[in-house]
């Protein structure tokens, strides 16, 4: 693991260079294991070297470049391996091309010396890394439950007053109920929104006193990162270096019938701030704990919610950012890549590669949580940066172009995300060539966003060039070429010609049944298409009938709540009405 200073086995031999070089290499070879804390039995599974020859050529001879190589994949932390590799090859080459006028091959005891305490600076690099990849972990986790903190604060105080003028209200209600059960009713109302205002003044102390811990624990931290940069700045010789949601938490689901609702509501968003509040009172409670300090007295001592765990290293970060992903949570992916982004800019600067892949992660995922905004802000500040260090046409650079308009179109800026597609064709057309998939990709966008900023009749010819282009490359059958026809389908009924509209999506479906199935949601909606276009081209009674057979697929796939059968059933009840047959409308 990362950080261990001493390795398991026997000790190193003595390090006998063929040159000074070559001495610094095995040096510096050395520390990588030393940091990773593997054994040479280890290794030499990992590297297809055995633990002999490892022990040899970090004894002073000159390694091939392929030993060099593997041994640095297996000892070095991803975040770091780029920049050890590059050190390592720098030693190499001098190892391999020393002065025309070596000095004598004896190594003096000065010599021996400063080997192993360049070993030891390596090492201890290793471990201040880690170190203060840690604190900055930490201190986001704070934060983050400060800003939850303040949020709750505002919550609950409007809650509070809420609740005081519901309590006035339902005291009225008490005093002037007739009837014994309306007075049981107006009293078990009045004694739940007592109760619930109790716990929503108990929840605004504990907001209060986590946010004002949360925001201590992290000044403190900020000192701790500042000695640990200078620190790494000192061992190295030079510098190295929107407002979130609260956590998710499963929706409350509210009871069938109930008499007093307006409580039930309450109710449900007192426990969201409880658990908020439980939650971040366990990080304060986690980090305070790893900071060497008792536990504050008034967090309560919950049981730990959280998932992370402490003393959490880049690789880890990464590797739970990514399962996160897999998995949908695209929050707590945001979450971690952002921490993942802070701690490798500090390090490694903001133009490393993996902090240019952290950040293009982090925009990305901040776009699947429904906020384009800021995803668009993140990835138009990356994109000169991928363009300095990797190229304007580098497929990286050429990918953060295309999410920038993609996001820019989401935050309702159709017409600029059009504009940029159009410069991007253009760029990749010339990097990737007119058939990649990429170039379509925008290709589509472009007819997309055209369509969406009000020009539906070029949006409906720059599709149907597409759509050939897709055939040809892609195939009929691909998902990517049903979509196009489907926008195809769409723009043409909005440009004005909704009888060919209907013919285009009568002959979409006919290629969705069999591929798709005929209840896949794109084929139900393809169905609808075709139904309301066959409305719009002055046939209300087909598409009557095709509604009444589409609905019940709808209801059994969808459901009956669902959004688009919603809208069908009452397109349905329209387009009865159009076709004068009012008797056979639905209730």
């Amino acid at each position: 693991m990362a950080g261990t200073n001493k390795r398991k086995g026997r000790p190193w031999g003595e390090i006998r260079p063929v040159n000074p070089a070559a001495g610094r290499l095995a040096a510096f070879l050395r520390a990588q294991v030393e940091g990773s804390g593997k054994t040479l039995a280890v290794l030499e599974k990992e590297i297809s070297w055995s633990s002999t020859q490892i022990s040899s050529l970090l004894g002073g001879r000159i390694p091939p470049q392929r030993f060099v190589t593997s041994l640095i994949t297996a000892t070095v932390p991803a975040p770091l391996r780029e920049r050890r590799q590059s050190e390592a090859d720098t030693l190499l080459y001098e190892a391999l091309h020393p002065p025309r006028t070596p000095a004598p091959q004896v190594v003096a005891p000065r010599a021996a010396a400063t080997t192993l305490d360049l070993a030891a600076v390596q090492a201890q690099q290793i471990e201040t890394y880690d170190r203060l990849t840690r604190a900055l972990e930490q201190q986001a986790e704070l934060r983050q439950t400060a800003d939850n903190s303040a949020r709750l604060i505002w919550i609950l105080l409007g809650m509070i007053h809420k609740l005081n003028d519901r309590v006035t209200t339902l005291s009225r209600e008490r005093d002037q109920a007739a009837g014994r059960e309306v007075l049981e009713a107006a009293r078990a109302k009045l004694e739940r929104a007592r109760s619930q205002q109790a716990k929503a003044e108990s929840e605004l102390d504990r907001a209060e006193e986590k946010k004002r811990q949360a925001e201590a624990l992290a000044a403190r931290l900020q000192e701790q990162i500042t000695a640990l940069t200078d620190e790494l700045d000192r061992l190295r010789g030079a510098g190295g270096a929107s407002e979130e949601p609260l956590p998710h938490l499963a929706p409350y689901t509210q009871p069938a019938a109930s008499a007093d609702p307006e409580g039930d509501d309450i109710d449900a968003a007192l426990a969201r701030v409880t658990a908020v509040n439980d939650t971040d009172s366990d990080t304060v409670h986690r980090i305070t704990t790893e900071l060497g300090d008792p536990a504050p007295v008034i967090v309560p001592d919950n049981p730990t919610t959280s998932p992370d765990t402490p003393n959490k290293t880049a690789k880890e970060l990464r590797t739970e950012a990514e399962a996160a992903m897999e998995s949908g949570d695209f929050h707590e992916a945001t979450r971690l890549y952002a921490l993942l982004t802070t701690a490798s800019t500090s390090f490694l600067g903001p133009t490393a590669p993996d902090t240019l892949f952290s950040r293009y992660q982090l925009a990305y995922c901040t776009g699947k949580t429904g906020d384009p905004t800021t995803a668009r802000d993140l990835v138009a500040a990356l994109i000169p940066d991928e363009t300095d260090v990797l190229g304007p046409d580098h497929r990286d650079t050429l990918t953060s172009r295309h999410q920038h308009a993609y996001y820019t179109g989401e935050a309702g800026d159709p017409a600029t995300a059009r504009d940029l597609l159009a410069e991007l064709i253009q760029d990749r057309e010339r990097a990737l060539g007119p058939d990649h998939r990429d170039t379509l990709t925008s290709r589509h966008q472009h007819a997309y966003c055209t369509g969406e900023a009000g020009d539906p009749t070029t949006a409906r010819d720059l599709l149907a060039k597409l759509i050939l282009d897709e055939t040809d490359v892609l195939g009929p059958d691909h998902p990517d070429t049903l979509t196009s026809r489907h926008q195809h389908a769409r723009y043409t009924a909005e440009a004005g010609d909704p009888t060919t509209a209907r013919d285009l999506v009568a002959a979409l479906i006919s290629y969705e049944t069999p591929i798709l199935g005929p209840e896949h949601p794109d084929t139900l909606l393809s169905r609808y298409q075709h139904a309301y276009y066959t409305a719009e081209a002055g046939d209300p009674t087909t598409a009557r009938d095709l509604l009444a057979k589409l609905i019940p697929d709808e209801t059994r796939v969808l459901g009956a709540d669902h959004p688009n059968t919603r809208i069908s059933r009452e397109q349905l009840i329209a387009w009865t009405e159009q076709a004068d047959d009012p008797d056979t409308a639905p209730a």
